[in-house]
């Protein structure tokens, strides 16, 4: 009997030693008075050394650079052998890996002699650094899904290994309301049929909805995917609306999850697309700026050039001299009367532009026959005597040139030239008048 009590304590130290050399968890002994007796390899790599020799005989202090982490650790030793309490998977940080904070799930237990005096601790730690991250934004993607922002219709947790809808939170926005789901079917078709335009990316990614899809789009490293269009909503009205599917694991299950958010947007797009007109037009007369004038008219030749189209160059007589006696604010006020005047002339359809300082643009698309334009020139004629009739100081007339697609030309360019030599033939004839080219 003794001699197996003998061999039995001499293989506890070999066992002992062996699963230190094995273990893949940050194993360490310390005596009483926080000084390391002996480690594993993985927690002489994780303290920044290359052997066990390197730590043995030191404490904290002597091994950690971060001082702050060294009385952390010897702080919490001191409580464990102050109460005599073993400490089971507590949540604490570890050494830095390239700049990245780490955390470690630590348990320490009481060493004891056969007289139950306390020699020791034994730690073990595990890095669940991943894990810990991944909880925490687990937990904040879930707060989000009970706290909705006042401009998100809804947020819809869905299991997409279960393919079921976890949950759901919503609220209106305004007198709209978004509809209820119970399914990830009833989701998709709800999606698809309130979406305006059933080509876009958004209708595509709904039709084709599905697990497969989901987990490809997840494996090739994106965790986010956010589309935006324009929806339909309960009350008629029509709204752009932000789509974001954020990924994540599931802590417990370990399923893909999708938390899928719809935003209204509507706000942010009407400033945007204010800010694109504002860039298009003249902001003065609040007609097209050249450049834009010149771009729709060269996409209208392209898209249409089957029909018959009338380039008008308008151009006022005399302004620079009476502007530069009379004051430029009264020529100002002036070219902003006639550039609505000449602007309510031409349908919504037509390209109507200020292309320089007394100069304007007009195409008229889609002519029946040259009769219309030959109307229309008269009414350009007696818009801008009656403009001039309210700015008597100023004391000017205007003339206008005339080019027509295809007769003319079958650019912008060509029509252009027709319609300038056009403009100068009718102020060479004195002004006042229209010319054909």
């Amino acid at each position: 009997m003794k001699d197996i009590n003998s061999q039995l304590n001499n293989l506890i130290p070999i066992a002992f030693q062996t699963m230190l050399d094995n273990t893949e968890d940050m194993v360490f002994v310390k005596d009483v008075n926080s000084v390391y007796i002996t480690a594993s390899e993985p927690f002489v790599k994780m303290v920044g050394k290359k052997k066990v020799s390197d730590i043995v005989n030191k404490t904290d202090f002597d091994i950690f650079e971060d001082k702050e982490l060294a009385k952390r650790y010897v702080d919490d030793d001191k409580k464990l052998l102050g109460k005599g309490k073993d400490l089971v998977n507590f949540i604490e940080p570890i050494t830095e890996l390239h700049g990245h904070a780490r955390y470690g799930a630590t348990s320490k237990f009481i060493l004891k002699d056969e007289d139950g005096n306390q020699i020791g601790i034994l730690g073990i730690t595990r890095d669940i650094t991943r894990d810990y991250i991944a909880r925490q934004h687990y937990q904040q993607e879930l707060a989000y899904l009970f706290e909705l922002p006042v401009d998100t219709y809804a947020v819809t947790y869905i299991d997409v290994d279960d393919w079921r809808v976890i949950s759901q939170r919503k609220q209106a926005i305004g007198d709209a309301k978004y509809q209820n789901v119970n399914t990830v079917e009833e989701l998709c078709d709800f999606a698809v049929e309130s979406i305006v335009d059933k080509e876009s990316k958004a209708a595509e990614f709904y039709k084709t909805f599905s697990q497969e899809m989901l987990h490809e789009i997840f494996e090739s490293g994106r965790s986010i995917v956010s589309f935006e269009y324009q929806r339909i909503l309960s009350n008629g009205d029509i709204r752009w609306v932000k789509n974001e599917i954020r990924f994540m694991t599931e802590v417990d299950s370990g399923h893909l999850c999708v938390m899928l958010s719809a935003k209204d947007i509507s706000e942010i797009k009407s400033e945007e697309q204010q800010l694109v007109l504002a860039a298009k037009m003249d902001q003065m007369t609040m007609l097209y700026n050249r450049e834009t004038t010149m771009d729709y008219i060269r996409q209208i030749l392209q898209d249409e050039p089957d029909g018959i189209h009338a380039l008008f160059m308008i151009d006022v007589d005399n302004f620079k001299g009476h502007t530069d006696t009379r004051g430029h604010q009264v020529g100002d006020e002036f070219l902003v009367e006639l550039a609505a005047d000449i602007k309510r002339n031409f349908r919504d359809s037509d390209v109507v532009g200020r292309i320089g300082g007394d100069e304007f643009f007009a195409l008229m698309k889609n002519v029946p026959d040259i009769s219309v334009v030959i109307r229309k020139a008269g009414d350009l004629l007696s818009t801008a005597q009656n403009v001039c009739g309210k700015f008597p100081d100023v004391g000017v007339s205007a003339s206008v040139g005339i080019s027509l697609y295809p007769q003319n030309g079958t650019t912008m360019e060509e029509l252009y030239a027709e319609a300038d030599a056009a403009l100068y033939e009718a102020k060479r004839k004195g002004k006042n008048q229209y010319i054909f080219a």
